[in-house]
């Protein structure tokens, strides 16, 4: 509880001080996922990462159970299996593993790309409305919710220019400014939550080391 209430805090000074410098507020706050995610393009667009990010995960769970079930079967098995036997159950858990890597890299890989065409368009849009807003209120700092979520210990209706950004982005959409002027703008890169980006590759095997010693022997035995 201390330490959200001090991270509160060291995100709510800079923009006290600002305000008693200038004796205007010149902090507001946004969420930014919620601009992305609710402006024209950007709904589809998270779904589609989504969608394709579930498929991934499941084939990838698929075939680390047979990667684990493989290993399960050498490690009980290892005193009753032939050697030929060993040795094939060996190379078949060698490639199950090495395509299970190569499905996590693959996947990972289309994920990077496919937000890059489907995504980052919007965000690029929303970053210029961003820009503009800022620019036109003199605004010096634009807090993102989305990241800080519970270190906002207070933020008042007036503060919040969410909805406004979203107004904002679907008229550039629709008016698209020129990627010269997108590119260069002074806005800092906004950082988003990606659960579709998050496809971790679990370790496959026993945690326990006993079961690695018994896996190592099944493979030096065979070589």
């Amino acid at each position: 509880m201390n330490g959200r209430f001090l991270f509160g805090m060291v995100a709510i000074v800079p923009a006290m001080f600002l305000v008693q410098t200038t004796g205007s507020s010149a902090v507001a706050v946004i969420n930014f996922d919620r601009v992305v995610a609710e402006a024209p393009g950007g709904r589809d667009a998270i779904a589609k990462l989504n969608t394709f990010s579930n498929e991934q995960r499941t084939a990838l769970e698929k075939k680390q159970k047979e990667a684990q079930d493989m290993q399960d079967r050498l490690l009980a098995q290892d005193r009753v299996l032939s050697e030929a036997a060993r040795a094939q159950l060996i190379r078949d858990l060698d490639a199950a593993q090495t395509s299970l890597q190569t499905m996590g890299e693959e996947a990972q890989k289309k994920i990077l790309q496919m937000e890059q065409d489907l995504l980052r368009p919007v965000q690029l849009k929303a970053e210029n409305a961003v820009r503009g807003y800022a620019v036109e209120h003199s605004l010096k700092i634009i807090l993102d919710a989305s990241t800080l979520r519970d270190g906002l210990a207070y933020v008042h209706d007036t503060a919040d220019i969410t909805s406004e950004i979203i107004r904002r982005t679907a008229m550039n959409l629709d008016n698209p400014a020129s990627e010269d002027k997108l590119a260069q703008s002074p806005i800092g890169r906004i950082r988003m939550n990606r659960p579709w980006a998050e496809i971790r590759i679990a370790r496959t095997g026993s945690a326990s080391s006993e079961a690695d010693d018994s896996l190592f022997s099944a493979k030096r035995q065979a070589e």
